[in-house]
């Protein structure tokens, strides 16, 4: 007989009105049989583990006759209402970069972390991978915050201790225990056409809310990142093997995509003696048979995120970056800025306008109405863009009849708009539709 199964994943969201592993262990206390390997974890970790609120607009549909006359599907108003999103997080790195799932952030326009001693502070997404349902969040203000350190999820035990702490339905700080079930798992998420796979099953008790939420070994290391719970059961959560994290690192934290600039160098991690709490990784260059990296641009390092983080904290103005090595030798690496897309250069010649893609956050800092499409950033005396009437500030949304989400789908129409004589173009500005007509013809260019 067949079984229909359902997935959740772990986020919960409420509708508003309009350091070094080998530095610390558990010990074992025969004076106090309370004070557990659990609890001397939980101790030690909590004061890393956050708790994160994602402000959305979500679309929802609307009875003009209200809740008492609801209408069929497809009859009433869609209008956008702002809703909070809740999940969980932990820091990695003392800078304040945080690891939690894509879907808890996605979309979001602003996003708030709760520390373990009560501060809310605001953060923004560093990098995501979607298909991994990955994230990296920086909190915004600067300071030196507690980490955990990273375990290895390719050499876990069935039935080892695992322990969840995370934001279940917003109660955050809960800490729940259980062990490892099983281990090579593979689900699909909603909204996500790619499985996840590899993936850690635990008895833990984990709810919606504990997104993104460590799963913690006895030694206090991070062996998974809890994400989703199967639907219809108890006690059956999966969490994403942190070894797929570190495989990601360089790409969630790429300079080239956070700060746009390209460093002529990339890091990754080379196992070393292997003991109970998992290998001693060190931090080598990737690519290469190179002596382990000890500092990068001067500040000491130890772990992957760590020189990732210090390649994010370079000076705009820096040309290279200097990194030392444990043998007592260094070598300069050099830093370019990354060119223009060539989309973005031919709409420029073509059109007459420079364009970025919106993204949520961007619209909840410009307060703009939208989450989507091209905002213009200039427009050229005597171009196309400039005839039709467009601004700075505007957000384009649809030419013709295609509606225009990504620099992409624009870069297949420009070929199109060319050979057209007149194009019709709709913007967003100050919250109102504005139309508008690319009048196009030879010598529009810039």
């Amino acid at each position: 007989m067949r079984s229909f199964l359902s997935w959740g994943v772990l986020s919960a969201a409420i509708l508003l009105p309009c350091g070094s592993a080998a530095a610390w262990q558990p010990v074992f206390n025969p004076h106090n049989l309370r004070d557990t390997v659990t609890v001397q974890v939980v101790k030690h970790c909590k004061p890393a583990i956050v708790s994160i609120t994602a402000h959305r607009l979500i679309r929802q549909e609307v009875s003009p006759f209200g809740n008492f006359f609801p209408l069929p599907m497809g009859v009433g108003t869609v209008v956008q209402e702002p809703a909070d999103f809740l999940g969980s997080g932990f820091i990695i790195q003392k800078q304040g970069y945080i690891v939690t799932n894509n879907h808890v952030v996605d979309q979001a326009r602003s996003i708030f972390v709760k520390l373990a001693d009560g501060q809310k502070l605001p953060a923004h997404v560093v990098g995501s991978d979607p298909s991994a349902d990955l994230a990296i969040l920086k909190i915004d203000k600067a300071g030196t915050y507690p980490a955990l350190d990273l375990g290895d999820s390719g050499d876990l035990m069935i039935g080892e201790p695992a322990i969840a702490v995370g934001n279940p339905f917003g109660y955050s700080q809960s800490v729940s225990s259980g062990i490892v079930s099983a281990t090579g798992r593979s689900i699909r998420e909603p909204n996500n056409p790619h499985p996840l796979k590899n993936l850690i099953q635990t008895d833990a008790a984990i709810n919606p809310g504990n997104s993104g939420g460590p799963l913690l070994d006895a030694y206090g290391r991070v062996v998974g990142i809890n994400t989703a719970i199967r639907g219809n059961a108890q006690d059956i959560g999966f969490a994403i093997g942190i070894d797929r994290l570190k495989t990601l690192l360089p790409t969630l934290m790429n300079p080239a995509v956070a700060e746009g600039r390209k460093v002529g160098v990339q890091f990754s991690l080379y196992p070393g003696r292997q003991g109970p709490a998992g290998p001693a990784e060190h931090v080598v260059v990737a690519g290469t048979i190179s002596p382990v990296v000890k500092s990068v641009n001067g500040r000491q390092i130890h772990t992957l995120q760590g020189a990732y983080a210090a390649l994010l904290a370079i000076n705009a103005k820096q040309k290279q970056v200097a990194v030392g090595f444990a043998n007592g030798t260094d070598k300069k690496y050099s830093i370019t800025i990354v060119p223009p897309s060539p989309i973005i250069l031919q709409t420029r010649h073509l059109l007459g306008m420079v364009v970025m893609p919106v993204t949520a956050a961007m619209a909840g800092q410009m307060k703009l109405s939208v989450n989507s499409g091209l905002l213009i950033t200039q427009i050229y005396k005597h171009s196309v863009a400039d005839k039709a009437g467009l601004k700075p500030g505007d957000v384009i949304v649809q030419i013709g009849p295609y509606r225009i989400h990504t620099l992409a789908f624009l870069g297949r129409l420009l070929p199109a708009i060319a050979k057209a004589q007149r194009v019709e173009i709709l913007v967003i500005r100050n919250g109102k539709v504005g139309t508008g007509y690319l009048i196009m013809h030879a010598g529009q260019s810039q």
